[in-house]
């Protein structure tokens, strides 16, 4: 063909350029020359043969083959050109031709060495090479699976011909196709052929099989140097590239594979896998269901399927995946386990159960499957299968960082604690640099009150996983137990960085600050958070209680009846719904919503103990005791109950004292007796003289009147050398005073977040000699930590005037005038020690001087009470009504209510007595400084009945106001008779109703008499042990030496009198 004689020129210069950079070895730049020439003249000889020649050179001898044809048949004159196709079809092992083309150019003349000795090598190549029947028979071998005989043949044709590429390569697809190792076949296949792709591949293979992914991508990339087309050498190098990390490359390469074969189902499914490792599942769906378009019966793609599925919370499209594959594969294990996974996910536990259950009669020894079966038990709330699953996968797998992980989760909901965290620490150990670890063992600390190192675990799962949500959470959930609320608030605002939007997280936030105090800043994030989530009823009952805590209860309610709107059928919303109404005074709306709150959810402890107390509240005392009883019937294990009904009792008349103490027995008899086999022998240095360690134990570390009483104390004991005090707190409250004693005490330790289990085990590892209770059966007593006898000695005092019933109790400490031992001796379960006085008194800083008695300005006689209401009984207003009958100018002030104006129930109970209602005066709870000033407006102080006043008839007395009482036959009915009988006034004690309204006739008779107590009162009680701390202190101090040395010479303890000066001695009481 003749070219445009125009462009003869131009083609001239271009093959001039061409044959330049050909022979620079500039190949690439050389073929686009070549190529263009051939575009504009296909038939032209010489870019044709160097086309040719430059194929083989990059060894595609086969592609470079049509190239030196077409050369030749244009110019068959040019002898080069009959060599270098003989060359070209030797090398691309077409032998037997390579021999006919230069036999046929030696015949045209083309005899000369360079032709003989390329026909020599040729003839050489022939002869080292099997022969086609030779090569058939391998073939046939092979088709019919006879791989041993194929291997054994192989071997046979490589000893007749060695460098046969032939034999090699079905050598190595012998050994393949059994398992064996062909590496060194292929390699040697790969050296004997070179430019051959496929060798390569083949070889490559061997390598990926192997585990050396960098090996097999260099055999890869050199085969496709030699084949760019070869789709499956595409594929093969992603796979190992996929191996190796290289997601990106890995991804190029399968769609390198799959646009030269847009059919290619291995190259769509193994880019499925590389985008599910990428993390792009929605490119991995796409990619699998491609892959089946090819494969539509292939389970593998179909479990892969519903793998990224369910990564992408698509839990019913997966399920219905692996329900497809099952049906092409029955028994395909990972199928039914995933299945299980996904009806997991759905909230199909007792499918997810079955599926796990099936996948493990297929592979029992599947550590996975045990591990995925018990998350299934653990979800339907079977523990013990939960665990023993968890257990069953850790036989299996003793180092699955995970099952022992999920182990601990479900011990620490059976309340194994020791054994959930021994569990968690084993896969920490596992895992020494996983975040999720880290918090998981941190968790479980948290729940038995380890909270030092729990924090450091949180800590460190921050570091390992800044990124990571729960870490973040679980910091400030950390330090928010601890009552670090502004370390929290810290945390919880770094996990808010990561999730913005999650409203729980605000939740979690504002909880902080409401712990904090700051109220309107809590209000704040709890309006931002129901925003978020306008429907949840937990923050809409978390804002109402930051509005009452804050004096807001109109407020708090409006958000409770929104959360009552949203669930009406929580529980907790009508609990706390009770308290804000109870808050408001509007006892009888709390009753009902604690009642509506115990009808959905019956064990619900909080609405029970806030039944009784709402009931104490209105003074319907007997309500409360047995609303507590009929709550003990259906619940006995409630021991917080089982003291708020003991509470009660002390507050109701006494008709028979003996049924009383009988019912606190009952209580070490229902709650301490089974865990005395647990009582552990106590290690403690018998050394009578040693530095003992004193425990105190008490919810009332705050402005509490139990803190008012012993704070002097303590100060005084905190300077004795041979005590070390240590204070175990249990209450949330902080306040100025609790700040006070914390400051003054060496070992201050909150523990609010120990179990009564956990409290006591601290108690003994601390080493304390004497544990000495604050609280008996008041609000946060630790008497089950007790119950436990963590320590040689304990004693309860102060905080609450009767026993506490338990057997690990050894003493009380009273005084002879609260707990006459004649008389009460029996009603203890403890010893008595009689220490100067119960406890000081010291005078509030806000009392003024004491002004003349008001009857003598007024002309009638003004009786009084400071009480707090719920002593109020009707009783009580009964015998004082009589007093007021008796006396009928007089009026009565009654202090300390809950709110201005008159109480309407006490009024009506006056008006029953035929009592007046503007006889009655009614003051609200005031300050100290309004309290102690209401003193100048009364004469004498009426006393309640059966729990007299205490704190209040120190209060009257300092003021000039002695309190009138009957001497009662229970210790809370005496607390008036003891005080009296310090300051020597017993002509203020009654043995009678009778007896006590004819000593208020008598005084009102006598005004000037009453004048002249007025003004002795505050002297009388500064001059007693009462105003003597130091002395009571000194009684304390010698108490608990003395009960020391009798533990140390292992005498049981004994009822005695507290020694005062000189050398202790035991001075036992009658």
């Amino acid at each position: 063909m003749n070219a445009d004689a125009t462009s003869e020129p131009q083609l001239d210069t271009q093959l001039e350029l061409a044959l330049r950079e050909h022979q620079a070895g500039r190949l690439e730049q050389a073929e686009d020359l070549y190529v263009a020439i051939l575009q504009t003249q296909p038939y032209h000889a010489i870019a044709n043969h160097n086309m040719g020649l430059l194929a083989g050179q990059v060894g595609q001898f086969q592609a470079g083959l049509p190239f030196l044809r077409k050369a030749l048949s244009v110019n068959p004159d040019e002898g080069q050109f009959w060599l270098s196709l003989a060359d070209g079809l030797l090398k691309a092992g077409e032998r037997d031709e390579a021999l006919d083309i230069i036999d046929t150019a030696i015949g045209r003349g083309l005899d000369n060495a360079q032709s003989q000795a390329l026909r020599a090598r040729i003839a050489e190549a022939i002869a080292a090479a099997p022969t086609a029947e030779e090569c058939q028979q391998l073939i046939a071998l092979y088709q019919a699976g006879r791989y041993a005989d194929l291997e054994q043949g192989a071997h046979a044709l490589i000893a007749r011909y060695p460098t046969s590429d032939f034999a090699w390569s079905v050598l190595g697809t012998a050994l393949q196709v059994q398992g064996k190792d062909a590496l060194d076949a292929l390699q040697t296949t790969a050296l004997l052929t070179p430019y051959d792709a496929e060798a390569h591949c083949n070889l490559a293979n061997a390598w990926q099989a192997r585990g050396e992914f960098e090996q097999a991508v260099q055999a890869y990339r050199q085969a496709l140097q030699f084949n760019p087309a070869f789709a499956e050498a595409h594929s093969n190098l992603g796979g190992a590239l996929q191996a190796l990390g290289a997601l990106d490359e890995a991804e190029q390469a399968y769609l390198q594979a799959i646009a030269l074969r847009p059919d290619y189902g291995m190259a769509h499914f193994n880019l499925g896998n590389t985008r599910k490792a990428r993390g792009d599942l929605d490119g991995a769906v796409g990619a699998y269901n491609a892959a089946l378009a090819s494969m539509p019966g292939d389970a593998e793609v179909l479990c892969n399927l519903g793998n990224a599925l369910q990564a992408l919370e698509r839990n019913e499209e997966a399920a219905d995946s692996y329900r497809r594959a099952l049906a092409l594969e029955p028994r395909l294990v990972m199928a039914h386990s995933n299945l299980g996974a996904a009806l997991q996910n759905l909230e199909q536990y007792a499918q997810s159960e079955e599926s796990y259950r099936t996948a493990l009669s297929l592979a029992p020894r599947h550590a996975d499957l045990w591990n995925g079966l018990g998350n299934s038990l653990q979800s339907q709330q079977r523990l013990d299968d939960a665990a023993d699953a968890y257990r069953q996968a850790l036989a299996v797998q003793p180092d699955y960082s995970q099952a022992h992980s999920n182990l601990g989760g479900v011990l620490v909901s059976l309340g194994k604690f020791d054994a959930a965290i021994a569990s968690y620490r084993l896969a920490l150990a596992l895992q020494p640099d996983s975040a999720d670890a880290h918090t998981q063992l941190g968790l479980g600390l948290q729940s038995v009150g380890e909270l030092d190192e729990a924090l450091a675990l949180h800590q460190r799962a921050v570091q390992l996983a800044p990124d990571k949500l729960q870490a973040h959470t679980c910091l400030g959930h950390c330090l928010k137990q601890m009552r670090r609320f502004e370390e929290a608030q810290v945390a919880y605002r770094q996990a808010l960085t990561l999730a913005p939007d999650v409203a729980n997280l605000h939740n979690d936030l504002a909880i902080a600050a409401q712990d904090a105090g700051d109220y309107p800043e809590a209000i704040r994030i709890y309006q931002h958070a129901l925003e978020l989530d306008p429907r949840s009823s937990l923050i809409h009952c978390n804002l109402s209680v930051a509005f009452e805590d804050s004096g807001q209860s109109e407020q708090a309610l409006e958000y409770l009846q929104r959360a009552r709107d949203i669930a009406p059928d929580s529980s907790r919303v009508h609990f706390t719904m009770g308290n804000c109404l109870r808050s408001l005074k509007r006892y009888d709306e709390a009753l009902a919503s604690y009642a509506r709150s115990l009808e959905i959810q019956d064990d619900f402890i909080g609405s029970h103990l806030n039944t009784c107390a709402t009931y104490s509240e209105m003074g319907r005392t007997d309500d409360a005791v047995q609303a507590c009883r009929t709550a003990l019937e259906r619940y006995p294990q409630y021991d917080e109950v089982y003291s708020n009904m003991l509470f009660g009792l002390s507050h109701m008349h006494a008709d028979d004292p003996a049924a009383m103490v009988a019912d606190h027995f009952g209580f070490g008899e229902r709650y301490e007796t089974p865990l005395r086999a647990e009582w552990q022998p106590h290690a403690n240095e018998r050394d009578p003289q040693r530095q003992l360690k004193i425990g105190l134990v008490s919810g009332d570390f705050c402005n509490h009147a139990v803190a008012h009483f012993i704070t002097p104390l303590l100060e005084e004991l905190v300077a004795m050398p041979q005590f070390s005090l240590y204070a175990y707190y249990n209450n949330s409250r902080v306040d100025n005073v609790t700040m006070r004693i914390a400051q003054l005490l060496p070992n201050w330790l909150p523990v609010t977040h120990l179990s009564q289990e956990k409290l006591a085990e601290r108690i003994r590892a601390d080493g304390i000699d004497i544990l000495i209770d604050l609280s008996g059966h008041t609000a946060k007593n630790c008497l089950l930590a007790f119950a436990r006898k963590p320590a040689p000695i304990q004693m309860s005092w102060i905080g609450y005037p009767l026993t506490t019933g338990l057997q690990s109790m050894d003493y009380y400490l009273s005084d002879r005038f609260f707990s006459p031992p004649e008389e009460f001796a029996s009603h203890f379960s403890e010893k008595l020690i009689f220490l100067p006085t119960i406890a000081p008194f010291l005078p509030s800083e806000n009392a003024d001087g004491i002004l003349p008695a008001p009857v003598l300005t007024n002309k009638y006689l003004t009786f009084g009470s400071f009480n707090r209401p719920n002593k109020l009984n009707r009783q009580t207003i009964a015998r004082w009504a009589k007093v007021l009958r008796a006396i009928p100018d007089a009026k009565m002030l009654l202090a300390a209510m809950p709110e201005a104006g008159p109480h309407p129930v006490l009024t009506a109970w006056f008006a029953d007595e035929g009592i007046a209602a503007e006889r009655l005066i009614f003051e609200p709870r005031a300050n100290m400084a309004n309290f102690l000033a209401m003193h100048h407006r009364v004469d004498i102080c009426l006393d309640t009945a059966p729990y007299g006043g205490g704190t209040t008839t120190f209060h009257g007395l300092w003021m000039g106001v002695p309190t009138l009482t009957i001497a009662g036959p229970t210790a809370p009915s005496r607390a008036g008779t003891s005080i009296l009988r310090h300051v020597q006034l017993d002509e203020f004690i009654a043995r009678d109703d009778e007896e006590f309204v004819s000593k208020a006739q008598y005084m009102a008779a006598n005004p000037m008499l009453l004048g002249a107590y007025r003004f002795s009162t505050r002297h009388r009680l500064a001059q007693t042990a009462l105003g003597r701390p130091q002395l009571i202190a000194e009684g304390v101090a010698n108490s608990l030496r003395l009960a020391w040395q009798r533990w140390c010479d292992d005498l049981p303890p004994v009822s005695f009198d507290a020694p005062i000066g000189g050398a202790l001695h035991e001075d036992p009481a009658a």
